[in-house]
Formats: structure tokens, C-alpha cells, sequence
């Protein structure tokens, strides 16, 4: 992945951390964007019916704890991988995958003239999992008890759009086998 990919970070300020027991159990509130490819998802309307990843970055801040994420992540639950060979271990996941970082109000007339030179920037091949958003930027502060911009966070949403499991801050091997945890 170009380093390119993580220059639409820089678009991205917000306020405060995650305390992940309050959003356990609770329905992903509704967030739409636009996918880098062109395409209009909606969290998690679209994604019902399928375990989904939903990452969301916060500021600038997060940027190099994210960076520890995208493609391990990536290469995990979205590449599909050769189970062709008898010896092969290979798991395919059916997984949605989305990462969106979050634009306040300020941020918005940035995203539109940058929204083409982050898009060329970045590798096609992640287009698809990638969201432009912009908008209110408060309900989400509030639904995630954010306290702390500085770090990612991942939602592992079940099949009808609950958070099941949360994690953030800087990537692990632990952190990812959690998440695998609830997807298997």
C-alpha cells in the first residue's frame, strides 16, 4: 500500500479514546460515505448479513498506529488466499472491510479538493474498502465514548450490525487473533 494512502489521515481531526464496554452490544449507528472506487456504502445497513471490520481513524494523531493495522488486516480477512495446494492452511474469510476516517465540518471543503489526488495516491486495489465521510462527527464522539484521537479503532460488527468486539491502539498479533476470534 502507497504511503499516499495515509495522506487522507491528515484530513481527519476529531476529539478523545474509546471506552469499549459502552459500545459492546449496541448497533453500529448509521454511517454513509462513499468508497474511493465511486461506490455509496452505509454502515451497517450494507453490511448486514456478514461479520464485518469497520476501522475509524480520528485524527492525524492515529496515523502511525493505523499504519500497523491496514495491511495486516488486509491480508488476513480480504485477500483471498490459494487453497489449492493439499498442504495449504489457508482460511478465506467472508468479511466486510471498511476503514473510514471520520472529517468534521471543518475538514469537509478540504475533502472535496483533495478527494481525487488521495484517490490517485492510493492503490486501487484498496479503493473498494476505503470511505470518504463527511459530516456531524458528534453523534459518533458520543455513541463510542471517545476520549483519546490519537489511536484507531477496529469494530468487529456480528451479522446484524451489533459490536460484538472492539480493540484500538497500535496493532498486535494478540489484538488481531481477538478479532479473528469473533469472525471464526
Amino acid at each position: 500500500m502507497k504511503k499516499n494512502l495515509f495522506a487522507f489521515l491528515l484530513l481527519s481531526l476529531l476529539g478523545n479514546s474509546l471506552n469499549s464496554q459502552n459500545c459492546k452490544g449496541k448497533t453500529f449507528p448509521d454511517l454513509s460515505g462513499e468508497t474511493f472506487d465511486g461506490k455509496n456504502i452505509s454502515v451497517p445497513k450494507n453490511t448486514m448479513g456478514k461479520i464485518s471490520i469497520i476501522g475509524v481513524c480520528f485524527s492525524k494523531d492515529a496515523e502511525d498506529e493505523l499504519k500497523t493495522w491496514l495491511n495486516p488486516i488486509y491480508n488476513m480477512f480480504v485477500v483471498k488466499k490459494d487453497t489449492a495446494d493439499f498442504f495449504s492452511a489457508a482460511v478465506n474469510y467472508d468479511v466486510n472491510f471498511y476503514f473510514i476516517p471520520m472529517l468534521n465540518k471543518a475538514n469537509q471543503l478540504l475533502e472535496k479538493s483533495s478527494k481525487e489526488k488521495i484517490r490517485k495516491g492510493t492503490d486501487k486495489e484498496f479503493w473498494p474498502y476505503l470511505v470518504f465521510y463527511s459530516g456531524n462527527i458528534k453523534p459518533y464522539k458520543e455513541d463510542f465514548d471517545i476520549k483519546d484521537s490519537k489511536i484507531p479503532y477496529f469494530f468487529v460488527l456480528d451479522k446484524t450490525g451489533k459490536i460484538i468486539h472492539v480493540t484500538s491502539g497500535k496493532f498486535s498479533e494478540a489484538k488481531l487473533g481477538k478479532i479473528e476470534d469473533f469472525i471464526e
